[in-house]
């Protein structure tokens, strides 16, 4: 039986552990400062679940913070955090005196001084793990956890690494493919959700001849020329990156961009813009104190990428990062696609 240590107890997180149980693997959950309610109600021995979804059998062990000797010997960590809460994570790796393969699920990017890497670059720079893997591709965690059959992506630039997360994670509905290709994976998982808040407003750009209610109605035609416009914008980011252009059309690109612009935050997000609201007036009134993953990625590297790959080269990324930085509404120009 494998011991995985999980760090952090979020969402996604939390539907891997649920996986975990599915395959009988003997978990330890540390929560991060931020999880410790949640912890605490699920180290009690009579109320074994969390939000009435899941139910965890005895394999699983919750802990408040991590203390090595109550935590068996880990032939895998898997990385639960949000990009808030990858230096938690780093620091918690940096008290383990030996080394394993770790699993991220952390999507983002992350800006070190002027430049703008990866999640995984960011612990090996700050970490003593080298045997790194990173999840991408369309995974839901809410589907993931009632076990529909999900596709994703396992990379890793040794792609043994990818094959041993594989062998432990992989069931009858869940089905993960591997890549060496590291960098455009994280890449993929990182752009989609400032792609998806684009699509998204298709809601409210389709034209200009429809009422309000039928713009809710007649959309997909522009959400359409959105989705292959940002997945040309994907794939030249991917280039500037040394990524492949096979993950770009892959699930850890379009397969993670179709299923984030059906819907989730992201794509919401991108209705409200669309329809003419003002980024400030959505953050504090119709998604208040909600996390938008594409507009905080915007934010914390948005004007670094653009700087690097070139504003021409996005023009979809450099109309979002107006929108958010400058309050401005967000009107699609069609005629500066990329041909």
């Amino acid at each position: 039986m494998n011991n995985i240590l999980v760090l952090g107890f979020g969402v996604a997180s939390s539907s891997y552990i649920s996986l975990l149980d599915h395959n009988k693997k003997k978990v330890s959950v540390i929560g991060t400062p931020y999880d410790l309610k949640k912890i605490r109600l699920l180290q009690r021995p009579y109320k074994k679940k969390y939000y009435s979804e899941l139910f965890f059998s005895k394999n699983i062990s919750f802990f408040e913070q991590l203390n090595i000797n109550d935590i068996p010997k880990h032939s895998l960590i898997i990385i639960g955090v949000n990009s808030n809460g990858i230096s938690w994570a780093a620091e918690q790796l940096r008290k383990l005196k030996k080394t394993c393969t770790i699993l991220i699920l952390t999507k983002g990017l992350h800006k070190e001084k002027n430049k703008v890497i990866t999640i995984s670059d960011y612990f090996l720079l700050n970490t003593n793990f080298k045997n790194i893997v990173s999840a991408a591709g369309p995974c839901l965690a809410k589907e993931l956890i009632k076990k529909t059959h999900t596709r994703t992506v396992l990379a890793s630039s040794k792609i043994e690494n990818a094959k041993f997360v594989k062998k432990i994670l992989e069931n009858d509905y869940y089905h993960p493919d591997i890549t060496s290709d590291i960098k455009g994976a994280e890449i993929c998982a990182a752009t989609k959700n400032i792609y998806a808040t684009i699509i998204g407003a298709a809601v409210g750009q389709s034209n200009s001849y429809l009422s309000a209610i039928e713009k809710n109605k007649y959309h997909f035609n522009a959400a359409s020329a959105l989705f292959e416009q940002s997945l040309r914008e994907m794939l030249i980011i991917i280039k500037k990156y040394n990524g492949l252009a096979s993950t770009v059309m892959g699930p850890a690109g379009a397969g993670d961009l179709y299923v984030s612009a059906l819907g989730g935050r992201n794509s919401k997000m991108g209705s409200f813009l669309g329809q003419g609201y003002l980024y400030k007036k959505i953050i504090s009134s119709q998604m208040k104190g909600i996390t938008i993953e594409g507009a905080e990625l915007m934010l914390d590297v948005g004007s670094e990428l653009l700087r690097i790959v070139g504003q021409k080269k996005l023009p979809l990324a450099a109309l979002l990062l107006k929108v958010i930085t400058k309050n401005k509404k967000l009107v699609i120009d069609w005629k500066k696609f990329i041909n």
